[in-house]
């Protein structure tokens, strides 16, 4: 009794049940976007390899899925103010997922999988208004809670990964992914009707609707100059800038080269891709539900740090690793899980603190612009240096977050006032 009793008051459990209207409903819906993201996630460039893009081709759809989201979060702001946060995220969510995931399933060769970026791009607006529908209703103090919840929820979400695992070994690896596209395509789609039917508009959705209507996209874009003068005047902005733009390339790295080093260099079989988000999930979702209550009174520099040391250290235990061997490469993705754990929640509530409420979806627009127009280059580079030897893009990475690294560990003053 004592055992529930304890476990029903946990800040995680107690979070979860505080929810209301639409942060409860976006968790209670999650599961239907993350878990098929989750199944073909891991097999995304293998997936494409097996269809004969080199690396090369693969670091160019990377590239040109940033640009597209570059493009689109330009008008991201412009539009979730005049369509308003609800609406723009359906048409949106069916745009750059829906439509993509149909387009995956039928690839047949680089055109496929580069039209199907320029609509995947498209997702910058959804990530705009999705990320307005449910903060606006969210106190401040809840916010990192809520984003732990978000990620906690993404991590159990790979439980599933094993389905994957299980058709990629009996079917291989175009047949299986096809597959899992084409279920993406039909849980997502029941995603984003859920969220549409029982949203609701958020209060200042309401008012900005209300004071667009009758402008054009560009009449409301034509404030974009003074706020994106804004961003670069403030140093606080600068500083969730470089945190966001450099996760943003790293991320990206990961997401298109791990499995192709993986398979082609550590000669390491197709269907394993799918277990190691498994081990990666689990080591995250201990951590924010066991030790994240505590760490969250640490504020934002030290855990970012100690999580920054050990980002470094997975990456040189990645470079490093033997081929044909598996035990290394669950040292590394338990480090991975650890360090993610302690920076990226931090990282997302922190750019979420910083940012202006009555200005919020322009100013993440205009933000997100400035990041992906930044992160454009590193996909085709990233693709250019596996081509030379596959474990370059993980040194990259590895550079980068050592910039991360000096910029926190020098913004100890301002990284306590945003706390405070």
């Amino acid at each position: 009794m004592a055992l529930k009793e304890k476990s029903v008051k946990h800040p995680v459990i107690q979070a979860f049940r505080e929810l209301k209207g639409n942060p409860r409903l976006v968790i209670y819906t999650e599961p239907l976007w993350i878990i098929p993201y989750n199944l073909y996630m891991p097999f995304i460039s293998v997936y494409m390899a097996a269809l004969l893009l080199t690396d090369k081709q693969i670091g160019l759809v990377a590239s040109t899925t940033m640009f597209f989201r570059a493009i689109s979060a330009l008008f991201s702001g412009a539009v979730t103010d005049k369509l308003g946060r609800k609406l723009t995220t359906f048409i949106f969510d069916a745009a750059s997922w829906s439509i993509p995931c149909l387009l995956w399933a039928l690839s047949q060769n680089f055109w496929w999988f580069m039209i199907a970026a320029s609509f995947n791009g498209l997702l910058q607006i959804t990530e705009n208004s999705w990320t307005c529908l449910w903060v606006e209703d969210t106190e401040k103090s809840q916010m990192v809670k809520v984003f732990s919840l978000l990620h906690l929820v993404g991590q159990a979400a790979v439980i599933f990964a094993p389905l994957a695992a299980i058709l990629v070994n009996q079917l291989t690896i175009i047949p299986a992914v096809r597959i899992l596209y084409f279920f993406s395509f039909i849980s997502m789609t029941v995603k984003f009707i859920i969220l549409y039917i029982y949203c609701d508009e958020t209060e200042v959705g309401k008012t900005r609707k209300k004071e667009t209507a009758g402008m054009s996209i560009w009449k409301i874009m034509g404030g974009y100059g003074s706020i994106f003068r804004s961003i670069f005047a403030s140093r606080d902005m600068i500083l969730a800038l470089v945190l966001s733009t450099i996760f943003s390339i790293t991320h990206m790295i990961m997401s298109n080269f791990f499995g192709l080093y993986v398979t082609g260099t550590l000669m390491l079989p197709d269907y394993l891709l799918a277990y190691f988000p498994i081990l990666r999930s689990l080591v995250i979702a201990v951590f924010l539900f066991l030790l994240q209550p505590r760490v969250e009174k640490l504020g934002f520099r030290h855990p970012m740090l100690v999580g920054l040391i050990v980002f470094m250290a997975s990456n040189v235990v990645l470079i490093f690793a033997p081929t044909e061997t598996l035990y290394v490469l669950l040292i590394y993705v338990f480090m991975d899980a650890f360090a993610y754990s302690l920076v990226v929640p931090r990282s997302d509530s922190l750019t979420a603190m910083l940012i202006e409420p009555s200005e919020r979806a322009r100013i993440r627009g205009i933000m997100m612009v400035i990041v992906l127009g930044l992160s454009i280059p590193f996909g085709y580079l990233a693709g250019w240096l596996s081509d030379m030897d596959r474990r370059l893009p993980f040194a990259l990475c590895t550079i980068l977050l050592v910039i991360v690294f000096v910029v926190i560990a020098s913004s100890k003053k301002r990284l306590e006032r945003v706390r405070d």
